[in-house]
């Protein structure tokens, strides 16, 4: 990209344009006030964040709960679930994932402190330097609550039902846990063309899927199973929008607080 497209693309951003781009592809923001400008309005629609923990591939929620332009810092709320929280140290670095107005937008912070009360943590996050900014929304993904699980059947092409629970999703795919078996015939690039994730009584989306990856979890010996969604309805994807947009809603209401300082 030229220097001089890059220059009108983050002006436009910092006339608060953001949200009518359709046509941006992907910006690294590196002007201070432009990236508090978006995180401003990540801020404002109080968006989910979706943390990963430095090398670890699982999904936490969180939200921003306070910028801080003086000092540049933010603040972000404890990981959900409390799994998250008890991996976070001081110097730990966080990946976050969010939306906003369509796009997706990517940093990285590390943990500058952490404030613990008896009723939620949060930490200290300094201003990131930089920030990513496009309309890739096939890589934003939801974690799942483990205390409700919502339940998966796959059918191989060998015609074996294995059943899964739904770990995290995205619009293009999904990350499944699996009971370790000797007899489960799908690997890296198997193709399935049955999955079936049982949203609850009424609501299921189906799609055929492609393995990405398929690995033993060492602590519990159990699997995980990554996949991209192959084939899909118009229906099922509209239902796939709306089990996202639940579960984004559903962690949002657990985490929500907008009343704690960092000192």
């Amino acid at each position: 990209m030229a220097l001089q497209d890059k220059v009108l693309i983050d002006n436009r951003i910092s006339k608060e344009y953001l949200s009518d781009q359709v046509d941006l592809e992907s910006i690294t923001l590196t002007s201070t006030d432009d990236i508090r400008h978006l995180l401003k309005k990540v801020y404002a629609k109080q968006s989910l964040l979706s943390v990963t923990i430095e090398s670890t591939d699982e999904f936490y929620g969180s939200t921003i709960i306070e910028i801080n332009e003086d000092e540049n810092y933010l603040v972000i709320d404890e990981l959900y679930p409390e799994a998250g929280h008890k991996l976070i140290e001081i110097g730990t670095q966080l990946t976050f994932n969010t939306q906003y107005a369509g796009a997706f937008v990517k940093f990285i912070g590390t943990v500058d402190a952490i404030n613990e009360n008896e009723k939620a943590a949060y930490y200290k996050i300094g201003m990131p330097t930089e920030v990513e900014y496009h309309q890739r929304r096939n890589t934003y993904r939801i974690a799942t609550n483990i205390n409700e699980p919502i339940l998966v059947n796959l059918v191989s092409e060998d015609e074996v039902l294995i059943k899964a629970e739904l770990r995290d999703i995205s619009h293009g795919g999904l990350c499944l846990r699996v009971n370790a078996s000797p007899h489960i015939p799908i690997q890296n690039g198997s193709y399935v063309p049955t999955c079936l994730i049982q949203v609850d009584k009424n609501r299921k989306i189906l799609s055929s899927l492609n393995i990405c990856y398929f690995e033993t979890i060492k602590e519990s010996g159990s699997l995980r199973i990554g996949a991209e969604f192959a084939v899909m309805s118009k229906i099922d994807r509209r239902e796939l929008e709306h089990l996202i947009a639940l579960l984004e809603r559903a962690i949002i209401q657990k985490i929500k607080r907008t009343d704690v300082k960092v000192a």
